[in-house]
């Protein structure tokens, strides 16, 4: 059984049909794709403003909508109930989806790489995993997949998650950190762009502790209905294609990419204004995930692609750590057959077109 969420399409952010254009919106195709996030920051311009914007998805002959929702479970949802026809979501939600009965796979992966980890900061005097028993953990939610995250990882150094230490919710941005600075937490199980905002804002930690065990997780992985893959084939690598040419334009040009993204969701912006410090700023962000979001991220020299052995690997963590009930076939969570398809485009014309590119 699926719980039932109630979203209204209020939740729709932005449609390529909101790009300027000449010809007729009747001559694009329609698809819904929703995020399981309720709003997207710069880190996200790949697979929602860029290729809009660029009209990437346009040239691919679609209109694309781009939705939010409030957490992974209701993306999976509305695309299980084909109220949407891709959901964003990470590893662990499309393969449990795909465990307790939703016939969906997924086919392109634009973040392959682990975003989690524990940081603690350093004026606490802590190192290691071991120094947090007895300690409080912050966490954004207890929804995230980092609190999930951290306690398996806690667990794996010799700490009982019911009784070494305490988790509490401290959110992101400014109430996490002030949590940080009036010590109501010792350590943090946050992931990338909220630790590189946290030094931002003047706060210094550790590096991340990450689990090993979780080195394949991938997120942002596009997830469908089985029978789309012969139904709407053709619109499921146009949405995948203008993926992966926003993943080349944003390496080649991160400033531009965040300019851009808060063109396109002014909601997102520094409530003080765009300024060229801001924009470098967000942009340092981004390149946090240049590796995770390159070409070669995983070995293969192609974009969105998942080695069916990592998949394993992956699945085996998350079943270890009581994440999954049990393990399945990799080819029940993943259909790599329209990657060389998705990777058909010039790649030099799209770096030529970001290091050229001048936001209007």
């Amino acid at each position: 059984m699926h719980r039932k969420f109630s979203l209204g399409l209020s939740t729709l952010l932005v449609t390529s049909a909101m790009i300027a254009t000449a010809a007729s919106a009747q001559e694009f195709k329609k698809v819904r794709m929703v995020h399981a996030l309720p709003q997207l920051s710069a880190s996200f311009a790949n697979d929602s403003s860029l290729p809009a914007f660029l009209d990437f998805w346009k040239a691919e002959g679609l209109d694309v909508e781009v939705l939010t929702s409030p957490g992974a479970a209701a993306a999976m949802q509305l695309v299980a109930a084909k109220q949407a026809e891709i959901g964003v979501v990470n590893a662990f939600s499309s393969m449990l989806a795909r465990q307790r009965g939703a016939k969906v796979k997924s086919y392109y992966t634009s973040l392959r790489g682990d975003i989690f980890g524990i940081a603690i900061p350093k004026d606490t005097g802590l190192k290691t995993l071991a120094d947090l028993k007895g300690k409080t953990i912050g966490v954004s939610s207890f929804a995230s997949g980092g609190s999930t995250y951290a306690r398996s990882l806690l667990a794996s150094a010799g700490l009982d998650p019911a009784k070494d230490f305490t988790m509490i919710e401290i959110g992101v941005g400014g109430r996490a950190a002030a949590a940080v600075k009036a010590n109501q937490v010792q350590g943090l199980a946050l992931w990338d762009e909220m630790y590189v905002r946290m030094d931002q804002a003047g706060i210094s930690l550790s590096e991340r502790i990450q689990d090993p065990r979780a080195k394949y997780t991938f997120a942002s992985n596009l997830t469908v209905n089985d029978d789309d893959f012969a139904r709407i084939e053709g619109i499921l690598i146009g949405v995948a294609r203008g993926i992966a040419k926003a993943q080349v334009f944003s390496e080649q040009n991160p400033e531009a990419a965040v300019r851009i993204h808060w063109k396109v969701f002014p909601q997102s912006a520094p409530r003080e204004g765009v300024s060229d410090a801001a924009v470098k700023q967000e942009a340092q962000i981004l390149k946090v995930r240049v590796q995770m979001q390159s070409q070669n991220a995983v070995g293969t020299n192609r974009y969105g692609d998942i080695p069916l052995d990592q998949i394993k690997q992956v699945e085996d963590y998350l079943v270890a750590t009581k994440q999954l009930e049990k393990t399945l076939d990799p080819n029940e969570y993943y259909n790599n057959g329209l990657i060389d398809k998705v990777n058909a485009f010039d790649h030099a014309a799209v770096v030529k077109l970001a290091k050229e590119y001048k936001v209007p």
